[in-house]
């Protein structure tokens, strides 16, 4: 009875493969035909998972390079902000995803809207060159479509802050205008409020699009944006590891997650071309890499294995001798076997003369305690002799030895003999500091930083970078934050009281550009600008302190603290800010405004910034 059990569960399993890849080779076809008679709801739960969404676009393009800069640096998170913008509204993720591909050609774009703009859905888009609206990230661009769809197809609110600009022409509370794709093309809607004028634009989405996405198999080969084909068949797994069929065997990314999760791991075999034991067996230059890490040498076939024709099969036994690599890296710069066995005798002790345990050790622990493994490489000679590395590491021993590894050795940095630390340092973390900030004038002007860090170039650098900036210390003769503050309006309006950004703006361009720090002792043109508004029709600093003695008083040479006194308290105190504004003769002479706005005089004052200045409206 138990072996008819197993043959019937082995019989059933190679069945649900061949219908499977049955579905794979028609599906696409079967969607289009039972979704062109029905009517496609946009609301509701959605039907394609992240995995079919990334299988889908990369049928059709290549993931813009582009966006690897934004908050979707992948398709994979470019998908997975579709999931979860349209399941925070109740969208289907497929209508909007379809709609996307569909209106930016696959991210390809090419008409009057351009990538840059994350706008995904032509919003505002009206032709004759028009690019429509642009948004500040693909969150918010992919938002901005949603919300539009659901404005059309719901009488629901939005439940995300508003970022479609268009949201309230569209939204209805009494009635849906297209609660189904087909009704967003404005020819096919019944209302004939539809998103779009081409001809059953709305079936060309279900149809062309949705149906083909829908029709991708739902067991694939792909998890989070990597196809792991050349080492995993879905039908294989299940009937070579029952248990995991039995347990993850009803949902493709189950299975494939236990496989990426648990079977690499395990060594199991999940298709008939690599065996991971095999595969590691054969190639020493793979165990120099990679060590006992076995979901590596799944990994390392998968991207170049394959490719490169190496033999995944057949090798009972392990080829070649000791290694100097692990996970990738080459450690031969700092690192020689027989050194290191031979200096760190507690080492051999332990590993006795397994190779890749030692080697592990080292890289585990021996760089973390500074350990010598190598006639060639001495970490106190290194650390002494290269300030830059010192502002970059600090103590930590173990980036030392990486650095070496990586760049040091090729750039022929001397790695012994150096007993003492050279050059105070001015970069940290690859920013130079030089422009505002010299080690013997820090610690010669400022003793309690001199105290706290004796012969601590690297110390001391933090401290200034950390503390010092902000509290406005001065760190070299040619630059004075006081001065630097009082000279320039567009500093003072972009960066107010923060003292840091005054250092960092002159590190990064106000050097270049020639702008005076040291020598300006009083403050030079009072800003006007406030929170992205600018003020100056209205107002002016000189004129206000001079009619207003009381702020004068309250923000002594602060242009920026008195302006926000003007718009905070002045404009609703009616107080005179400007020559070319008189409060008093704008009321007297629009008889429009007095209805408007009565006694409210910071209306008046915005009307006038706003509108009545290009209305040629008196004021004076």
């Amino acid at each position: 009875m138990k072996n008819f059990k197993r043959k019937l569960f082995s019989i059933l399993l190679v069945f649900t493969c061949l219908v499977s890849a049955m579905f794979m080779n028609g599906s696409t076809e079967v969607v289009k035909a039972n979704l062109s008679d029905n009517l496609y709801p946009i609301m509701g739960s959605s039907s394609v998972t992240i995995n079919q969404m990334i299988n889908y676009y990369e049928k059709h393009a290549k993931y813009p390079a582009d966006y690897q800069r934004s908050d979707a640096p992948t398709i994979y998170h470019f998908c997975k902000i579709y999931m979860e913008e349209c399941d925070a509204e109740g969208v289907k993720t497929e209508v909007a995803f379809a709609q996307a591909m569909n209106e930016t050609g696959f991210l390809r774009y090419g008409g009057d809207v351009h990538r840059d703009q994350y706008n995904f859905a032509g919003i505002g888009a009206t032709g004759g060159g028009n690019p429509g609206n642009r948004f500040s990230s693909v969150r918010e661009g992919v938002r901005a479509q949603v919300q539009h769809l659901k404005a059309y197809a719901s009488t629901q609110r939005i439940r995300n802050p508003k970022v479609d600009p268009r949201y309230d022409y569209v939204y209805s509370k009494d009635k849906p205008k297209a609660p189904y794709v087909q009704w967003l093309g404005i020819q096919e809607n019944p209302y004939h409020q539809g998103w779009a004028a081409a001809s059953r634009y709305g079936y060309t989405l279900v149809d062309r699009y949705i149906a083909e996405m829908l029709g991708i198999s739902t067991f694939s080969t792909w998890y989070n944006g990597l196809n792991y084909a050349a080492v995993y068949e879905p039908g294989y797994y299940k009937i070579h590891n029952p248990d995991a069929s039995r347990a993850f065997g009803g949902n493709s990314d189950s299975l494939i997650r236990h496989f990426i999760n648990n079977g690499m791991s395990e060594g199991r075999q999940a298709n008939a071309s690599f065996d991971v034991k095999a595969y590691m067996n054969r190639y020493v230059d793979l165990r120099n890499a990679f060590g006992d890490d076995l979901k590596s040498y799944y990994m390392h076939y998968i991207n170049s294995g394959k490719k490169e024709n190496r033999n995944a099969l057949d090798c009972p036994t392990r080829q070649g001798g000791g290694v100097t690599k692990y996970a990738g890296k080459d450690y031969s710069a700092v690192y020689n076997y027989e050194y290191y066995i031979q200096n760190n005798p507690d080492v051999k002790n332990a590993f006795k003369d397994d190779d890749i345990a030692v080697l592990k050790h080292f890289i585990n622990n021996g760089m973390k305690e500074g350990r010598k493994a190598s006639p060639n490489f001495d970490l106190v000679s290194y650390k002494n002799a290269n300030a830059d590395l010192r502002v970059a590491f600090q103590n930590d021993k173990q980036k030392y030895y990486l650095h070496y590894i990586s760049y040091g050795r090729r750039e022929g940095r001397k790695t012994t003999g150096v007993t003492t630390l050279l050059n105070p340092v001015t970069k940290y973390e690859g920013k130079d500091y030089s422009a505002v900030y010299n080690y013997d004038y820090y610690i010669s002007h400022n003793p309690d930083v001199a105290k706290a860090f004796p012969n601590d170039d690297v110390s001391v650098l933090k401290h200034f970078i950390n503390y010092g900036m902000s509290e406005g210390r001065q760190a070299s003769e040619s630059f004075d934050l006081a001065s630097y503050k009082n000279a320039y309006r567009d500093l003072r309006n972009a960066f107010g009281n923060d003292k840091k950004k005054y250092y960092m703006h002159y590190i990064n361009n106000g050097k270049s550009e020639g702008r005076k720090a040291t020598g300006v002792t009083s403050l030079q043109d009072g800003v006007t600008t406030l929170d992205g508004v600018d003020y100056s029709l209205i107002y002016n600093y000189d004129y206000y302190v001079s009619q207003n003695p009381d702020v004068a008083k309250a923000f002594p040479n602060d242009d920026e603290a008195v302006l926000r006194h003007f718009v905070n308290n002045g404009m609703k105190e009616g107080r005179a800010s400007s020559e070319s504004f008189n409060l008093s003769v704008y009321k007297e002479n629009n008889e429009d405004l007095r209805a408007a706005f009565g006694d409210d005089d910071a209306q008046y004052y915005m009307h006038y910034l706003r509108f009545g200045h290009n209305e040629n409206r008196k004021c004076v």
